[in-house]
């Protein structure tokens, strides 16, 4: 096995641990669950796609874009937090009916789900890191994929927990999802003391 090939695999497994598609099949189950078989697969296409082109951007602009704004990782991974936070708090109180409107299903494919569930600011800050353009775009493409098939297939995961089973569940995702939120800012914050 070749050095490259080595390099491959490991910032695959690295970016796919960030990623963590098996660990956000209940997640995005739970705030798809109202929609219909076919919505669902649209809006789970819809965040996978746009996560690729986010962490494109990123992976190829988003230094330079960070120096021109003078913005750091842990200004991105606060704001991301507090947004995402406040998303939670409605979610578990039940007030998240706003996000599976008919005119809001292309917002739920953007927030949360594509960013920062998917393209958050851990994989973001992975991808700014890697080295080589290869290899970031072969990375970020196959990692993806894996994301798309591994949430296409789980899209239907609250269905076997009847309506008040994926009710709990989907509680406790918003509590799992502050508490992404509290982390995200807590780094955030450490990142600020550092710097």
């Amino acid at each position: 096995m070749t050095e490259s090939t080595i390099v491959f695999f490991q910032s695959l497994i690295s970016l796919l641990a960030i990623l963590d598609p098996f660990g956000s099949v209940p997640m995005f189950s739970s705030l798809t669950s109202k929609l219909r078989k076919k919505e669902r697969i649209k809006v789970v296409n819809k965040s996978v796609l746009l996560s690729y082109l986010i962490l494109i951007f990123f992976g190829f602009f988003g230094q330079f874009i960070l120096i021109i704004l003078g913005i750091t990782m842990g200004d991105l991974k606060i704001i991301g937090g507090i947004v995402l936070l406040v998303f939670s708090v409605e979610y578990v109180l039940g007030r998240n009916t706003n996000y599976l409107n008919k005119n809001t299903k292309s917002s739920l494919a953007i927030f949360p789900l594509a960013t920062p569930i998917l393209a958050g600011p851990g994989s973001i800050s992975y991808v700014l890191v890697m080295s080589g353009i290869f290899l970031k775009l072969a990375v970020i493409s196959v990692s993806l994929f894996i994301c798309l098939i591994t949430l296409r297939l789980g899209s239907g995961f609250m269905r076997l927990f009847g309506k008040e089973g994926s009710l709990a569940i989907s509680r406790i995702m918003g509590l799992l999802i502050g508490a992404v939120a509290i982390r995200l800012i807590r780094e955030g914050l450490v990142d600020l003391m550092i710097i």
